[in-house]
């Protein structure tokens, strides 16, 4: 997708369970005089590139898409391309204009969902709420006083609340308290206080597999392992048979696997196998996305500035800086369970080094916090086109990861 660079969120329910993706795009060429990278809304240039890139199912799978839109492309032909089901995002201001009310009315009887801004400074109630299948607000753009006064406005009406930018636990719990239905933001990648969860038979073995391959234990005892173990030998061929690895002879045999891609990519595995092992749908987990684009860009990039053993190292450090949240333990517990490399162990509990750097841009890119990562850029020698395009690409690919190997069955 040369033309755009692309940028996704979950979309989860109450019980933060995944409802679907909102995408943010931004042009490629873009330049502005105050802000370098701003959002674009869809178009019919936007769709277009979209499909070029395979269309969006590529990038939501079979979940719902919530779109910011360009009012113009309410009553364009090129707006049958969007899949049914997918979100309207209307701005509120564009909800005040008679056209946009129409055709917004008239797509909504095609199937589409349509979705009205709400903001501290408007116009509050109007007549597009009534057809408004959700009201989206900002959780950094209002005060708590305000928000309940929008529950009060809207809760009659037979729509859902939507706020975006719910970056901890405490707002989620405050927001969902007070009657709103759907959330996006950070929330779901932070460890619960005073909470752990339980490390499965499954996992305890892929943990004591990865301390064997980093201690480059005989073959024979890494094989007998997987041999020990049907979950393990199925979710390893049919990831490694999946096109994230990119491996052109179909493997058949564990043997077969360790020989072709000795143990550095086999911990890639691991690290990825440690999160959807027990999955019976690694789609519908948020959390195994967000940590497989995370680690991928960390590749793409490291690849950038060094050779294959980093960019290696890198996707692993990617993986495992979301081990926490997993199993809600800090990252000194998941250094020592899992053995880790220094230079890892550095990047993960101290953010220091290379592998640290990188992964402070990483941090910063699923903020959308582009405009704060010079300082990262100029010490990996990076632009922050080269994050963008990772990005973009990683989120391309991550579909075609969790639906051809990211669970073990």
């Amino acid at each position: 997708m040369e033309r755009y660079f692309v940028h996704k969120e979950a979309v989860l329910d109450k019980d933060k369970s995944l409802v679907g993706y909102e995408l943010f795009f931004r042009k490629a060429s873009s330049t502005h005089l105050n802000l370098r990278w701003p959002l674009t809304t869809v178009d019919a240039e936007v769709i277009e590139a979209v499909s070029e890139a395979g269309g969006f199912e590529r990038l939501i799978g079979n979940r719902q898409a919530f779109v910011s839109i360009n009012p113009e492309l309410l009553e364009a032909g090129e707006i049958d391309s969007l899949p049914k089901g997918t979100v309207l995002q209307i701005s509120e201001k564009d909800g005040l204009d008679k056209d946009v009310y129409i055709n917004s009315a008239l797509l909504k009887k095609r199937s589409y969902s349509i979705s009205i801004e709400h903001t501290s400074s408007g116009p509050g109630f109007m007549p597009f709420h009534q057809i408004a299948d959700f009201v989206r607000t900002d959780a950094l753009s209002f005060h708590n006083d305000q928000i309940a006064s929008t529950v009060s406005l809207f809760k009659k009406l037979p729509l859902k609340l939507m706020v975006a930018n719910v970056n901890d636990k405490q707002t989620f719990v405050y927001y969902k308290a007070l009657g709103f239905d759907v959330f996006e933001g950070a929330f779901f990648t932070q460890p619960v206080r005073n909470a752990s969860e339980s490390i499965s038979s499954s996992q305890t073995l892929l943990i004591q597999l990865s301390n064997d391959l980093r201690a480059n234990k005989e073959l024979s005892l890494i094989e007998k392992t997987f041999r020990n173990s049907p979950k393990l030998t199925y979710g390893l061929l049919k990831l490694i048979n999946s096109a994230f690895f990119g491996v052109s002879q179909k493997i058949s045999s564990i043997r077969h696997a360790i020989a072709l891609l000795g143990y550095e990519n086999l911990q890639k595995w691991v690290s990825l196998l440690l999160f959807t092992i027990d999955m019976r749908d690694g789609q519908s987990n948020p959390l195994i996305e967000k940590a497989v684009v995370r680690a991928r860009v960390m590749e793409l990039l490291a690849k950038r500035i060094g050779d294959k053993s980093f960019s290696d190292t890198a996707f692993i450090t990617g993986m495992f800086s979301f081990v926490s949240v997993l199993f809600n333990v800090g990252s000194n517990e998941v250094t020592e369970k899992l053995n880790l490399a220094p230079e890892i162990q550095d990047a993960l509990v101290n953010r220091e080094g290379p592998l640290g750097i990188l992964l402070n841009l990483a941090e910063k890119m699923d903020r959308q916090d582009y405009e704060a990562m010079d300082k990262e850029l100029e010490d990996l020698k990076l632009v922050i086109q080269d994050v963008l395009s990772a990005e973009t690409g990683a989120v391309l690919e991550c579909q075609t990861v969790l639906a051809g190997g990211g669970s073990a069955g």
